[in-house]
């Protein structure tokens, strides 16, 4: 795997989860539901988008399953913050 995407991948996963995390500390000051959901959403996301290439691969999963199981991640975080937008 390239040393780029490699980095690429962990940037985005330490940036969603730094906004999870400031997403549920929010909800702990607050106690503001939709700020849960928000993190959560963000958990999964950022997850969810370097599961792909890295982990799955390492499992040696077949690349449709690697793909619905990656979509399904995907689409539980959006999911999470569709919900706490419209709460």
């Amino acid at each position: 795997m390239n040393i780029v995407l490699i980095g690429g991948k962990l940037l985005v996963v330490v940036l969603g989860l730094l906004i999870a995390y400031q997403g549920y500390r929010a909800y702990r000051r607050q106690q503001s539901r939709p700020m849960l959901f928000t993190s959560v959403g963000f958990l999964f996301l950022s997850l969810g988008s370097a599961i792909d290439c890295s982990l799955l691969a390492q499992m040696n999963l077949k690349s449709p399953l690697s793909g619905l199981i990656q979509t399904c991640v995907l689409t539980t975080g959006m999911i999470f913050v569709l919900h706490s937008i419209y709460r």
